[in-house]
């Protein structure tokens, strides 16, 4: 286990809103809710089906961030603003999942000392400075965009002007960092299947060859270039970027992976890799958030590959996740669960998921500064 002065915390956990009681905090698309994902995440926060509300869902917000022991002592919680078309109109109706930032600031008057404010402000708001703004200004720790769902395309103008704003949008001037995903997205998928690949930092020759077969249904070809150049022109600027995943695909590993199922990690390493030879002023970060899986195991050895100073520790929640490390034990004690009924023990860990997944990631990246280096940058 990590042992630092410096508080460890969690960059990356995800609350929400179904929007019968609150819809001006937040909303679950009908369709969203038919959804195998969405009955996953139901699952591993053990909220049942047809107790689904508003009111149950901000009870079960409190009661696992309040309880988490083991884990990182503070969480930073994500809003996630709606889509806006790229006339700067508001488009609720074109956004599966929305969290209202006032949602999470009033979590976060629950739980002051567990809960720091993850804000999201889309880059095509026409009041995209005032609202960054009215946002740093009520303490949040960075800014979140999902760009597939939230149908952000990196490669625009808007974005390029909304990074360098937060070069010095923090406190005294500084960066107020941006958690921005990269690499494949299944969690929140956005309302047009072409942007799923707004997510990508690079396309590669596979990428174009399986995009031949989606026909009417094929996904944008990223302006890589532009892309790149939004980038670097923010990070010249004093911009802090923290790429979600390590850009990591979630289901492909081995020789073949990168054939089936995209992925931006070598994008995210080299970026990480430059940090202190590229002559910026910004730095770029990568968190581990949705690693503590099956899938992603076998990428542990190329995520300590990267550079220790600039990993950030994250778990994704309501993410599943999993007891890599479990011993004989543990399984034994699962299976007896089972045999008495517990069925959800065959894929749903015991014990608070926050404190299971710091828990795991630390066995495996035992006295690793990813878990304090977030305590660091701010």
């Amino acid at each position: 286990m990590p042992t630092s002065s410096l508080p460890m915390i969690d960059v990356h956990v995800h609350v929400g809103l179904l929007g019968d009681r609150w819809p001006q905090w937040g909303r679950l698309s009908p369709w969203y809710r038919q959804q195998l994902v969405y009955r996953i995440f139901l699952l591993y926060s053990r909220i049942p089906e047809d107790r689904v509300c508003d009111q149950t869902l901000r009870e079960a917000t409190i009661e696992i961030i309040g309880r988490s022991m083991a884990g990182p002592p503070r969480q930073v919680c994500l809003a996630l603003d709606p889509v806006y078309d790229k006339q700067g109109q508001r488009r609720e109706d074109r956004s599966h999942v929305w969290v209202d930032n006032d949602y999470v600031l009033a979590l976060r008057e629950e739980l002051p000392d567990k809960i720091l404010f993850g804000a999201s402000v889309h880059p095509y708001d026409p009041l995209f400075r005032e609202r960054l703004r009215k946002y740093a200004d009520a303490g949040a720790a960075l800014v979140k965009w999902l760009p597939s769902a939230q149908q952000i395309d990196l490669a625009e103008d808007a974005v390029r002007r909304a990074m360098i704003d937060m070069a010095t949008a923090g406190p005294g001037g500084r960066p107020l960092p941006l958690l921005l995903h990269v690499g494949p997205e299944y969690a929140i998928p956005s309302s047009d299947p072409t942007t799923q690949s707004y997510d990508f930092l690079s396309w590669s020759g596979w990428d174009k060859f399986w995009n031949w077969f989606r026909g009417r249904k094929r996904w944008r070809t990223p302006q890589v270039d532009k892309i790149h150049a939004n980038i670097r022109a923010a990070l010249g600027e004093g911009a802090v970027i923290i790429f979600a995943h390590c850009g990591l695909p979630y289901f492909s590993t081995g020789l073949f992976g990168n054939l089936l199922e995209h992925s931006d990690f070598k994008i995210v390493k080299d970026y990480l890799m430059k940090n202190e030879t590229a002559g910026y002023s910004g730095r770029c970060y990568a968190d581990i958030s949705a690693c503590c899986t099956p899938f992603r195991q076998k990428f542990f050895k190329d995520i300590a590959t990267l550079p220790a100073g600039y990993l950030l520790y994250g778990s994704d929640f309501p993410t599943p996740s999993f007891e890599l490390s479990a011993g004989l034990g543990d399984i034994m004690a699962d299976l007896k669960a089972v045999l008495d009924g517990h069925l959800d023990r065959i894929i749903v860990p015991e014990g608070n998921l926050l404190d299971v997944n710091y828990r795991e990631l630390a066995h495996f990246f035992p006295e690793h500064p990813l878990f304090i280096n977030f305590s660091r940058l701010l």
